[in-house]
């Protein structure tokens, strides 16, 4: 069951605000991440490598939550409960990541502050579909 995230937390979304997402360890311990995020239709995109422990985790158990805080209002967040319902790697996934490096560090070139992963890393997109929306 798909949830819509409302438009009064939209914003959250598509400014540069760092998000935490969070997976589930193998031993169902929670792991949470900083990560740059971008709200594409209703979906939630995370882009990340292929290998990295959340990477395993959301293949090993699709159901993430991201967690939106407004640095300058604590009293406005969105807690988006949701399932990772498509991975894309690839070219694809190098443009979003490029892209989200625009909004969040003012250079379209993600690998000129990562380059140590240029030609070493797989990138690859979570389409994230929400299933709740919680905030204010």
């Amino acid at each position: 069951m798909s949830a819509a995230i409302p438009d009064s937390l939209k914003d959250l979304l598509e400014r540069p605000i760092v998000v935490a997402f969070a997976t589930s360890n193998p031993d169902g311990q929670p792991q949470v991440t900083p990560v740059w995020a971008s709200l594409e239709g209703e979906q939630v995109w995370i882009n990340s490598a292929v290998g990295r422990r959340k990477d395993l985790n959301v293949r090993a158990n699709p159901k993430v939550t991201v967690l939106a805080l407004d640095p300058e209002n604590a009293f406005h967040w969105a807690e988006i409960r949701g399932q990772v319902v498509d991975f894309v790697e690839g070219d694809a996934a190098v443009a979003h990541i490029n892209k989200l490096s625009g909004i969040y560090a003012g250079n379209e070139d993600y690998y000129a502050f990562n380059p140590e992963g240029k030609g070493k890393e797989t990138r690859v997109i979570y389409k994230i579909q929400p299933t709740r929306v919680n905030g204010m």
